[in-house]
């Protein structure tokens, strides 16, 4: 008998620690969705992009991968990291980024990357900007002329609403 009533007892004290600590679990999980979500909204669309890619040349490809933000004088910043890993002497790696405004005029920078050691840091940026895209190709450094082109991917867009 005194087995039943210690299995009881200890049933209840278990549902009441369970009863009193839910509670608490549920407000703290709640407090910190709530921290993340304002802390999230705290930036416009500071975004980290990337990895981007060319098309395979003969097994390798270039990469890039980087961030775009605002800063307080409305100036547009795109920046960055290429990659060219295993490519042969002859083809670098190649990165373009396109800032276009509402008129649809554009404006193209691009930085290269020799050889399989380390990347290259690039830093670019436009005022008046509606949309930012970014693509990764190779350089073909005997016809001076971009090759094996990934695709264009934009990494900013303006909502339209201003």
């Amino acid at each position: 008998m005194h087995r039943s009533i210690r299995n009881v007892l200890g049933l209840a004290a278990a549902s009441a620690v369970i009863a009193v600590g839910l509670p608490a679990l549920a407000t703290s999980a709640s407090a910190a969705t709530a921290t993340k979500t304002a802390s999230a909204s705290s930036y416009d669309f500071d975004d980290d992009w990337g990895y981007y890619y060319s098309k395979y040349f003969n097994g390798s490809r270039a990469k890039a991968r980087g961030t775009v933000y605002e800063d307080e004088d409305g100036d547009f910043h795109v920046e960055g990291r290429l990659y060219d890993k295993s490519s042969p002497g002859w083809l670098c790696g190649y990165v373009q980024v396109r800032f276009e405004n509402e008129d649809g005029d554009d404006s193209t920078y691009w930085a290269k990357k020799c050889g399989s050691s380390g990347s290259r840091y690039f830093h670019f940026s436009s005022d008046d900007v509606d949309n930012i895209s970014v693509r990764v190709c190779y350089w073909d450094n005997h016809h001076a002329a971009k090759k094996y082109c990934g695709r264009w991917n934009y990494v900013y867009e303006s909502d339209g609403d201003e």
